[in-house]
């Protein structure tokens, strides 16, 4: 769905497009060059803006330290563009190229899992924002069994914009896993 100033653009640049090559001496006149060119324009202009957002944890709590049992990330999502956007989330280990925030080596990091998750518990995949709009949500973060403890694991989480196929953006979570009987 495009709002109606968007799409208002896109019908003033069509319009223009007309204008520019209707002249009788024009070299594009009766080129098939000039319609595609108004038409790959004009959809290029009625995108513009429609792909931005965010994806932050809460209170900027990109680390965190889990018991065995799991714990909770609170997340912000949030729809910066001029439509409404349906963002599918994923998630993926990536301990190889990440940083352990206190400087160990992430060589023996663990793999977690992750689960979308509603207010509610309920799971999700994906989450649709009007424009403007910011929902909260949950990363529910569990531990496989047998999950070494006192090591770290490095998650990239990603929402996907349905709009514009190649738009995402993502932010890391940096998880220690603690030994409940030090604590």
């Amino acid at each position: 769905m495009r709002t109606k100033t968007t799409l208002e653009k896109a019908l003033k640049f069509v319009h223009n497009c007309k204008f520019i090559f209707s002249f009788k001496n024009n070299i594009f006149q009766k080129n098939l060059f000039a319609i595609l060119f108004c038409l790959i324009s004009s959809i290029s202009l009625a995108q513009s803006g429609s792909c931005n957002g965010t994806l932050v944890v809460e209170n900027d709590g990109n680390i965190r330290s889990t018991p065995p049992d799991g714990t909770y990330y609170s997340m912000v999502l949030t729809n910066n563009s001029s439509s409404t956007d349906t963002f599918v989330f994923s998630s993926k280990n990536i301990n190889a190229s990440c940083a352990n925030t206190d400087g160990t080596s992430t060589a023996n990091n663990v793999i977690i899992n992750t689960d979308f998750i509603d207010s509610e518990r309920n799971s999700l995949s994906e989450i649709t924002l009007n424009a403007g709009q910011s929902i909260n949500f949950y990363i529910h973060i569990t531990l496989p069994s047998g999950t070494t403890l006192q090591k770290w694991s490095c998650n990239q989480v990603t929402a996907t914009s349905t709009n514009c196929a190649d738009y995402s953006f993502n932010t890391v979570l940096h998880t220690y896993i603690i030994n409940p009987a030090n604590d």
